[in-house]
């Protein structure tokens, strides 16, 4: 009986790494993301809950497009279904809370260099998603840099869609003195965003820790900047808590 249980495990196991080994056809997608000889996929639907691969590629058979958010140093992607007939720039819900993982990126900054999530680990970093004909956008730069200018054992990082010229002109006229990534179209497309301004903090370890989306603060700048530092107290002091 024993070596009947034993045999019965050894078969489980092989099913289960079988089941876990990628496709050739999975393969043979994977290369085409240009990663490296590790490389680790999310599928994501549109709603943003995860996928396997037969799933999703059944699904892009019906002519259906996808958001793409990589890191080629880490080997790991993101791949989120747009919802049917929509096109690049027409995100899905909002579908990342708190304790995901948030979605490997490299993206160019109007210091010259790529960043990537990596860069920011082992700090809270609080993200702002913009872009330049936003106004609510435009009025939120001095709290952001208020803010910023009070916690300095914090990254801050703003996000926008816009090109490298854009980009650049917004923080010449707004005074927005945060590090700035461009181009990120397809990371906004896969977490979600299409309401500005939005807000994320992200944990130490790359998780999310809160989200305001479409945020709105008072006009009086002191509790602008009041309604902000309460919201990041409450997002680290729950994220500290579900925290292992």
């Amino acid at each position: 009986m024993q070596r009947i249980a034993i045999l019965l495990s050894l078969i489980c196991m092989s099913a289960s790494a079988l089941a876990a080994s990628p496709t050739a056809d999975e393969q043979h997608f994977i290369a085409t993301l240009q990663l490296g000889t590790s490389p680790h996929v999310r599928y994501l639907d549109a709603n943003g809950r995860p996928l396997d691969y037969a799933t999703f590629a059944q699904t892009l058979h019906e002519r259906r497009s996808y958001s793409l958010t990589r890191d080629t140093q880490t080997d790991t992607a993101v791949l989120r279904l747009r919802p049917a007939g929509a096109h690049a720039g027409e995100p899905g819900r909002f579908a990342f809370g708190r304790g995901d993982a948030f979605p490997p990126f490299e993206l160019p900054s109007l210091h010259g260099d790529v960043q990537r999530l990596g860069n920011f680990h082992g700090r809270y970093t609080l993200i702002s998603f913009f872009f330049a004909d936003c106004e609510p956008c435009n009025a939120e730069v001095p709290t952001l840099n208020a803010y910023a200018n009070a916690h300095g054992d914090m990254n801050f990082v703003a996000i926008t869609f816009d090109d490298a010229e854009t980009a650049r002109g917004f923080v010449s006229s707004r005074g927005l003195n945060w590090n700035v990534l461009y181009g990120g179209q397809s990371l906004t497309d896969t977490l979600g965003v299409g309401i500005y301004p939005t807000l994320m903090l992200i944990d130490p370890s790359g998780h999310i820790a809160g989200a305001a989306v479409g945020m709105t603060m008072s006009d009086d700048p002191a509790k602008r900047l009041a309604d902000l530092d309460s919201w990041i107290a409450q997002w680290k002091r729950a994220s500290s808590a579900a925290a292992p």
